[in-house]
């Protein structure tokens, strides 16, 4: 895990990150008039509204449908109050989460000092999305998204439990980090071979990790705590099998996608490998290079667009613990 050295005043400040309470300005709205009260919603979320009503519960079976259209069939479908009022009981106040975020985003700044501190809002939207971001101006974190792995209006077809076990508010911090170093990182590589891939998402996971040090890097990849201790206890051998079936350079994504992707498991690795541990092992490349590189900037590393020539110098040799 990387350890970050803030100043003693990043600390002593307690920083607080306010959170404007989307969802319960909309459901305040009259539903008999919701034109006046969705002029009235403008002015307070001039970012916001729009991307909800255009994106977030637009229709997209139906390309004619206007935004106030869609802002009306929300706000009186029984089933979207009902979960608004599931939302309103399991976060009724959000005290710890500015606290959190003001965490995160004092190591946000430290490490990406160009960048502000966006707006950060909650909203419901029927399990569209959990947490998005808007250029650097707008943070959304969609609560619904975070009611407990067991809430009932959770399709396991759609969220099976490996996804739902991240629908805990303990994981929102993580999520937003997971949101905000999407967008510092370039854009993908070209070449879409599996190192390409895991040293890309392997710097997704390095930033995260200096956005939330202290949190368990089972968060940061939605592992279990035993899945997670499985990693550490089996690199070597993971490693291994990936250089033995000629997977690092292929570009071949049935055979990678498990590797890269969310998934139950990974058995091009290991049948009890959990999804994405290719990513995981770029991490681990990603943290070679940096401890054999202590002057590379973060940017330096970022910026590193050649894969061969990165693992090369990262010198990476995973042991056998």
């Amino acid at each position: 895990m990387t350890v970050l050295f803030l100043s003693e005043c990043d600390f002593s400040e307690g920083k607080i990150i306010p959170i404007k309470r989307f969802e319960r300005a909309l459901f305040a709205l009259d539903t008999n008039n919701v034109q006046i009260g969705a002029d009235s919603l403008a002015k307070q979320y001039p970012i916001m509204l729009p991307l909800f009503t255009n994106n977030l519960i637009h229709d997209q079976t139906n390309p004619a449908e206007m935004p106030l259209q869609a802002l009306n069939s929300f706000l009186r479908a029984p089933q979207i109050r009902a979960l608004n009022d599931s939302v309103q009981k399991a976060f009724p106040d959000l005290g710890w989460l500015e606290k959190d975020l003001g965490y995160l985003f004092s190591n946000y700044q430290h490490n990406f000092p160009a960048k502000p501190t966006p707006e950060v809002v909650t909203f419901i939207s029927e399990y569209a999305t959990d947490v998005f971001t808007a250029g650097d101006s707008l943070c959304g974190i969609g609560l619904d998204m975070f009611l407990g792995e067991y809430y009932p209006g959770y399709n396991p077809e759609i969220f099976p439990a490996f996804i739902r076990r991240q629908f805990k508010p303990e994981y929102i911090p993580v999520r937003l980090a997971k949101a905000l170093a999407q967008n510092l990182l370039p854009p993908p590589p070209a070449e879409r071979r599996l190192l390409d891939l895991m040293l890309h998402n392997g710097k997704l996971l390095y930033i995260i990790d200096l956005l939330l040090p202290e949190t368990p890097d089972s968060m940061k990849m939605g592992y279990t705590q035993v899945q997670m201790e499985g990693c550490f206890a089996n690199e070597k051998e993971v490693w291994a099998r990936i250089l033995d079936q000629n997977l690092l350079y292929s570009a071949d994504y049935t055979k990678i996608r498990k590797l890269i992707e969310p998934s139950p498991n990974a058995p091009a690795v290991f049948q009890e490998a959990p999804g994405e541990i290719g990513n995981w092992v770029g991490w681990q490349i990603i943290k070679a290079y940096k401890k054999r590189n202590s002057n590379a900037s973060i940017q330096d590393i970022l910026n590193f667009k050649d894969a061969q020539k990165f693992l090369e110098q990262s010198k990476y040799k995973p042991k056998r613990t």
